[in-house]
């Protein structure tokens, strides 16, 4: 009887920490994601009154 208790609570522990793990990986993988788009965004900002220069300069 004991031992099924043991069985059930480490299931659920398991369960837990799985749970705990992915939302981890969730967080890391919209974080790089995020990066990127900001660093894409900051990359078009910076570069777009370069841009125009050349453009007005033909």
């Amino acid at each position: 009887m004991l031992w099924i208790v043991l069985v059930l609570l480490l299931a659920l522990a398991g369960g837990v920490l799985g749970a705990l793990l992915e939302f981890a990986l969730w967080a890391v993988v919209l974080t790089v994601l995020g990066l990127t788009v900001v660093g894409v965004v900051v990359r078009r900002a910076v570069e777009a009154p370069g841009r125009s220069v050349h453009r007005t300069g033909r």
